[in-house]
């Protein structure tokens, strides 16, 4: 990583990446940084307590030119069901990041405390995914079960894979109140 050539607008901004890179990797949690620092991959753990403990996402960071000033774009790669990630595109919203990024904040706050935050306490009031918003809505003993069908679905640890089998039968089972369509975010109902 010493020598790679960092993606940045001033040589400030790319000790401080350099810093955050290396803080990250040195951390517990898996992670690959492309060359130029300007893409990660890390390997989020659903938080304990919530209707995603046990699944496993990998996250798309996306560094800006002008980090820390503004914050990273974040995406899920693995599906995830939540009002405020679009299912399709992994897209985090950008809001939850915008206001409360502060400079002082680096890539372990947005792995430790942001998107543990965001999946403890999900708003249906600003989504992304509008579908997600109106089971939350409705009911959240629904969306608790419509997540835990889509965790087991997409999110499990290799060795877990089989209980996917399991996901696939509850969403049918609940078709009566929604299909899979359903959770899908407005554009993804719009495509068919």
């Amino acid at each position: 990583m010493a020598n790679a050539v960092v993606n940045t607008t001033s040589p400030m901004a790319g000790r401080r990446l350099r810093r955050d890179v290396t803080r990250l990797l040195a951390s517990d949690h898996r992670a690959t940084v492309d060359d130029n620092m300007s893409s990660l991959a890390v390997l989020f753990e659903g938080p304990l307590g919530t209707a995603y403990e046990g699944g496993m996402w990998t996250v798309n960071i996306s560094m800006p030119k002008d980090y820390p000033l503004n914050p990273p774009k974040v995406r899920f790669i693995t599906k995830i069901l939540h009002p405020n990630i679009e299912f399709n595109t992994g897209l985090v919203c950008m809001n939850v990041f915008s206001q409360a990024w502060s400079p002082s904040y680096d890539l372990l706050n947005i792995i430790e405390t942001f998107l543990p935050q965001l999946l403890r306490n999900p708003n249906p009031n600003d989504p992304l995914n509008h579908h997600a918003a109106q089971i939350m809505k409705h009911s959240e003993a629904m969306f608790r079960e419509n997540v835990i069908a889509c965790v087991n679905m997409y999110a499990r640890p290799t060795p877990m894979c089989r209980r996917s089998e399991a996901g696939k039968q509850l969403l049918e089972q609940r078709s009566s109140d929604l299909s899979l369509s359903e959770l899908l975010s407005d554009d993804d109902v719009d495509k068919d």
